[in-house]
């Protein structure tokens, strides 16, 4: 069976798109590797982490699962459903980041992160880690 986050509701994590193509079943697009990681984070930091918040009339839709062509490189990770970029309510970036590379063992299937930019960015690429993750520049 595959993964139902505790922490998050489908539209947090799909575009608009696909919600409404695909309703609560929309998570069957994403990894349930990523979904696990996004959802211990919202849980272990016990703070506000905001992925889309279209539902909401914000501006992100594409920040989870991609489908809109013209966001992102081809072959983004988030257009396989294992990438999330978000925000932390009263946490810059670089502390996010801090905290998740002080936290691997609760977050194990994060491969990478994007550095040098202002929101976070993880994924579950098939990388061999080697019980670290990478920090690349998008």
């Amino acid at each position: 069976m595959k993964y139902v986050p505790t922490f998050f509701k489908p539209w947090e994590l799909v575009p608009e798109s696909v919600f409404r193509r695909l309703g609560n079943n929309s998570l069957i697009v994403m990894d349930e590797r990523i979904l696990i990681s996004i959802d211990n984070i919202r849980r272990l930091l016990g703070k506000s982490v905001t992925v889309n918040n279209w539902h909401e009339g914000g501006p992100f839709s594409q920040r989870g699962f991609r489908d809109d062509p013209a966001t992102g490189s081809t072959f983004s990770q988030h257009r396989f459903g294992r990438a999330l970029d978000f925000d932390v309510v009263g946490m810059a970036a670089d502390e996010v980041r801090s905290w998740i590379l002080n936290h691997v063992k609760e977050l194990p299937f994060i491969t990478r992160m994007e550095r040098d930019v202002n929101w976070v960015h993880i994924d579950c690429a098939a990388e061999d880690i080697k019980g670290g993750i990478i920090l690349f520049k998008g």
